[in-house]
């Protein structure tokens, strides 16, 4: 493929000439922190969808591996898409031993290598081999080009400025060090340089400019290389020789270019060196100067006088609200459903704000989810927040660039900051900007609180286990259950450690209405129960088709908790039919449950541990034995 434009992206610059731009370090950090929060967003929900796709379709390995195409496809390219529009980067090779090329060699290869290294693997091991050695190999080398700038700049006379220069390789070379070329044009002659340690005279050519019969520009590998070719005459008669000269970075390659024709050397294509300079000319502009981002001018991504509006306060308040709501219906099923409602509603609080400062929102809606701490393990907790946020900053950034789209197409005037609220009052609390500031405090303290617990061994959700156990109803330890209602019982071996609790329902609260007693071992030890629970099922389980819808959706709950297909098993208890499911699931315990279904008196014995799954497998199936309907 050869495109019709080179892509101008960097410059070398060899410390021989004023490259005329200059790299903005600010700049480049903010392109690609800007960058960075969508393409992870991207990547993060592609995963997610891929996952709730697999665990509802169970579908099969081509599908798996369709979509992991298509999904690396669109990170890959949103990747490409930020890099052809960053800011130029100006790399320094010069004479006194800075290298930052080399550098930028080195950098992927270390990279991948720590990569390896963290999540060890004995299988990646030849990768993380092969990466330190090329690195290694590249360190070994990063004084080939100073060395080769040191032999040259005595060559030069002290009058003779440097107009164009660049480095390249040329095809058909075993030797590294034979292939390397160093091209320079001043304003009296060319000179072509090759390695110090080559086997090759280190001036293949100096010559004046009209020994240089011709040359000739090409764009490689989609114009990020350019090729170089030169014919020049031979001395006394000799015949002309050809130098062709390739992966030379296409700013360089331009000035060398420049150089030649405004000596009166002939182009092959003078429309494509034109063409060329017109981009180079255009890439000056858009990628070295400073521009205003798109949107509000000087608008920033976080920009405190946009977060001082009351759009922005009502966007906030407007998300709190309905995200409270969708969060709290159920905050123990969360699943793609509730993130998708969640970004829909992103959608159009941030479309409420009008302002892409409205990503600092992210902060107060993690902190909703941050309850979830104490009822679920920590490690589901933080790949819910990271899927949340990612959908949510997809979310606010559509609707801050759909709002501002629409005030530009009606030219409406963008909304001046209100009045800043005394510190420490009411309205300064409840603004967007406080709101901000509190959520992100208390985020913090809680992720403090997990990071501490996790390294202190202590799960949170153990606080929840404590509390039920100071205000559920306690019963004595007697080896036998205490079932409200009597619809069933079964006996235990009462042991040290263990705890009896009754947590009824609110019976005409709903279609679940009724009874649990629980065998518990201390809330110290995390939660290992088997509970005895009765149900009144409406509509009522009293025909075939009924109770095979219901034990299909038990099986896929218990897919959904275990993360792969689950099916259950028929067992007979007592005279009556039963249905056992019996697995690990995703965050490690250990779960079996048998239910049988009544068209009254449904019974449920359910056994979960983790931290002592021995004795409570034991006690499980001492329930299990003893169970008797009445």
């Amino acid at each position: 493929m050869k495109p019709s434009k080179p892509f101008f992206r960097s410059v070398i610059d060899l410390g021989l000439r004023d490259v005329g731009v200059r790299s903005d370090p600010r700049r480049l950090a903010r392109h690609f922190g800007t960058a960075f929060v969508p393409l992870v967003a991207l990547h993060v929900v592609s995963v997610a969808v891929m996952c709730a796709v697999l665990r509802q379709t169970g579908a099969d390995t081509l599908v798996i591996v369709a979509f992991a195409l298509v999904s690396t496809a669109l990170v890959v390219g949103v990747a490409l898409r930020t890099v052809k529009r960053s800011p130029g980067v100006v790399v320094k090779v010069t004479a006194e031993g800075t290298n930052q090329a080399t550098w930028l060699l080195i950098a992927p290869f270390v990279l991948l290598a720590l990569a390896g290294l963290v999540g060890w693997d004995p299988r990646v091991l030849p990768a993380v081999v092969l990466s330190l050695l090329t690195a290694m190999l590249l360190w070994r080398a990063r004084g080939g080009l100073p060395e080769v700038l040191r032999a040259l700049r005595p060559l030069l006379a002290a009058d003779e400025p440097v107009l164009g220069d660049g480095i390249g390789v040329v095809r058909g070379v075993r030797r590294p060090r034979d292939a390397f070329r160093l091209v320079v044009a001043t304003d009296r002659r060319l000179l072509v340089a090759t390695s110090t340690r080559s086997t090759h005279p280190f001036l293949l050519v100096d010559v004046p400019y009209r020994r240089v019969s011709r040359f000739g520009i090409e764009w490689k590998h989609l114009g990020r290389v350019g090729e170089l070719s030169l014919t020049v005459a031979g001395a006394d008669g000799a015949p002309s020789e050809t130098h062709v000269i390739g992966s030379m970075a296409p700013a360089n390659l331009m000035s060398v270019a420049q150089a030649l024709q405004s000596h009166g050397v002939p182009a092959d294509d003078p429309v494509a060196v034109s063409h060329a300079e017109d981009a180079w000319e255009e890439a000056q502009r858009s990628a070295w100067e400073e521009v205003e981002p798109r949107g509000k001018p000087g608008e920033r991504l976080i920009d405190r006088a946009a977060m001082g509006t009351r759009a922005f306060d009502r966007g906030l308040w407007l998300l709190l609200a309905l995200s409270a709501a969708a969060i709290y219906v159920d905050p123990y099923g969360m699943g793609v459903d509730t993130l998708l409602v969640v970004s829909a509603l992103c959608v159009v609080c941030g479309y409420v704000a009008r302002t892409r400062s409205s990503l600092a929102y992210i902060v107060p809606l993690n902190l909703l989810v941050s309850p979830v701490f104490f009822f679920a393990d920590a490690g589901d907790v933080i790949s819910l927040m990271i899927a949340l946020s990612a959908g949510a900053t997809i979310g606010l950034w559509a609707g801050a660039a759909l709002r501002r789209a629409r005030d530009r197409q009606a030219d409406a005037p963008g909304e001046s900051p209100a009045p800043r609220a005394a510190r420490g009052s009411l309205r300064y609390a409840l603004s967007g900007l406080g709101l901000v500031r509190i959520s992100g405090v208390m985020l913090a303290v809680v992720l403090a609180l997990v990071a501490t617990a996790a390294a202190a061994g202590f799960e949170l959700t153990s606080l929840r286990l404590a509390v039920d156990e100071v205000i559920g109803k306690q019963l004595p330890v007697d080896g036998r259950s205490n079932l409200t209602g009597n619809a069933a019982s079964l006996t235990y071996t009462p042991d040290s450690g263990l705890r009896e609790l009754v947590t009824d329902e609110d019976w005409g609260a709903g279609p679940n209405d009724g009874a649990r007693w629980e065998l518990r071992s201390s809330f110290t030890e995390g939660y290992n129960v088997v509970s005895l629970a009765h149900y009144v099922f409406e509509p009522r389980l009293d025909d075939p088709k009924s109770v095979a819808d219901f034990l299909a959706d038990k099986d896929g709950e218990h897919a959904r908790d275990a993360g792969y297909p689950v099916s259950h098993t028929d067992r007979v208890v007592d005279g009556r039919q039963g249905y056992v499911w019996n697995h690990y699931n995703s965050r490690g315990y250990w779960v079996y449950a048998a239910w049988f279904p009544h068209p009254v008196h449904s019974v449920r014995v359910e056994c979960v541990a983790r931290g002592e799954v021995r004795r409570f497998k034991r006690l499980c199936a001492e329930a299990m034995k003893s169970l008797e309907f009445h």
